[in-house]
Parts: C-alpha cells; structure tokens; sequence
C-alpha cells in the first residue's frame, strides 16, 4: 500500500478515535470515497495501538496510580485511584464479554455496510445531542453506583456498530447519568485503554503467528502518525468540553450520515 493513505489513515484515526465521530466509520469510508485499497486487519491494528499509546502516555499519572492500585482492589478502605480503577473493570466487562463472542463468530462483518454507518452515524448524533444539550455539572463518576457504571459500559457495545461511536456513546450515557463534561470526555478516553488491548490482542497473536514482516515499515508510520495526532486530539477535546457542548459534532455527525446514505441509495 502507498505510503501516502497510510499517512491519511493515522491521521484519520488520530483524530477520531476520541472525538464523539466513529473512527471505524471513517476507516471504513476512507478506502471507499478516496478509491485505494482497504488497509487491512495489520495497519487497523497498529492504527489503533498508535491511538493507545497516545492516550496511556496522556494520562500517564492516572494509569501509573491505577496500575499501584491493583494490590489494593479487595480492600475495604479503598483510594480514590482504587475505586476509579473498579469502575473502568466493571465499564468493561460487557464489551469484553459480548464483543469477544461477536468478534470470534465473525458477526461484525455484517454490520459493516453504508446504510448502517449512515443510519448509526445520524441517530447516535441525535441522542448525544439531547442528552448533552443540558446545564453541565459537576458530577463525578466515582458518585455513581455500580449497576449506573456497567450500564454505561454495556453502551460501549454498541460501539460494534460502526458509526455509533465508542467515544460518543459512552460520553453520551455518562452525560446522561448528569456527570460534567470533562469528567464523561476523560472516562471514555480512559476506557478505551482495556477496550483497544482486548480488541487488539487477538490480532496481534494472528500476525505474530503468520509472520506479516514485510508491512512492518507502513504499520509503524501509520501507528506514529496516528499516536501524534490523537495526543494533539485528546488535549483539544478536554479543552473544547471545558466551555462548550457537542453540537460541532452533532451537525458533522448529521451532514456525514446523510451523505452516506445518499450514497448508499
């Protein structure tokens, strides 16, 4: 593959990874409406890593105080990183249940067509939307119980559906459950850290296993670029949920659905 769409690619991925816009629905269009060949299973998988790495070393305090808090995860008398390392398990599980047994009976291949990332793309905009268009507050997640944080995790399923939005849809049920802009915009990039490891770990596996040296040049470029994009996307995004709402979002959201489906027709 040339080396200029893999350029494209990790910028593509870079910047809708953790933007409430679907990153796989833009990976899917890209081949698609610019006429090149599909990347292939090894450069989405290091389009991801790229957009994990970006986002451990961003929060790289948060994830180092997770990773002291594992001995602790039994105690009673939990630390604040403890309790918040609970609920990214528990926001995890769903995915990591119902995404491994959709993943392993090759059911996400019939999901991937324009009317359904169209139809996605349209209506999950809709619904961020509504729900985000309300007086932010200061409601932290470590205020929710349990049953509200795997709710929210469940939501990340949905993500399957390309168009949907991992990040926009769990932003959107933690919006829903009245916590602060930021606090939704940051745990959902905080979720996606166990989310893309399980994602990508089986992948991995098959390339170690089958040897796919000869794309190890493009899958580096396109995992730099688009770490050092989604590093610049992660800290513009904290900054936009700061003082304003998603509607940016939610008008791209609507223009882009109905031109897939235009072109779908």
């Amino acid at each position: 593959m040339p080396i200029l769409p893999i350029i494209f690619l990790g910028l593509l991925q870079g910047i809708t990874e953790f933007l409430p816009i679907s990153s796989s629905a833009h990976l899917i269009l890209a081949p698609y409406l610019l006429n090149f060949e599909s990347q292939g299973l090894v450069i989405d998988v290091f389009l991801h890593i790229g957009t994990l790495l970006a986002v451990i070393i961003y929060f790289r305090r948060d994830v180092f105080e997770y990773i002291r808090s594992i001995p602790k995860l039994l105690d009673k008398t939990a630390s604040d990183e403890t309790k918040d390392l609970k609920l990214l398990i528990v926001a995890t599980l769903p995915i990591a249940i119902v995404g491994g047994i959709i993943f392993l009976t090759g059911l996400t291949s019939l999901l991937r067509n324009l009317q359904v990332i169209g139809f996605a793309t349209i209506f999950f905009a809709l619904l961020l939307y509504f729900v985000d268009f309300r007086k932010d507050t200061s409601f932290r997640l470590s205020n929710l119980n349990l049953k509200k944080i795997l709710i929210i995790g469940c939501s990340q399923v949905l993500a399957i559906i390309p168009g949907t939005s991992r990040a926009g849809i769990i932003y959107t049920t933690c919006r829903f459950y009245k916590t602060s802009r930021i606090e939704a915009a940051k745990f959902s990039m905080l979720l996606s850290i166990p989310t893309i490891l399980l994602s990508t770990s089986i992948p991995l596996i098959e390339i170690a296993k089958n040897g796919s040296f000869e794309l190890t040049i493009n899958a580096m470029v396109a995992m730099s670029v688009a770490f050092i994009v989604a590093m610049l996307s992660i800290n513009f995004l904290l900054k936009w949920v700061a003082s304003h709402t998603m509607l940016p979002f939610v008008i791209y959201r609507i223009i882009l659905g109905s031109i897939i489906l235009f072109l779908a027709i």
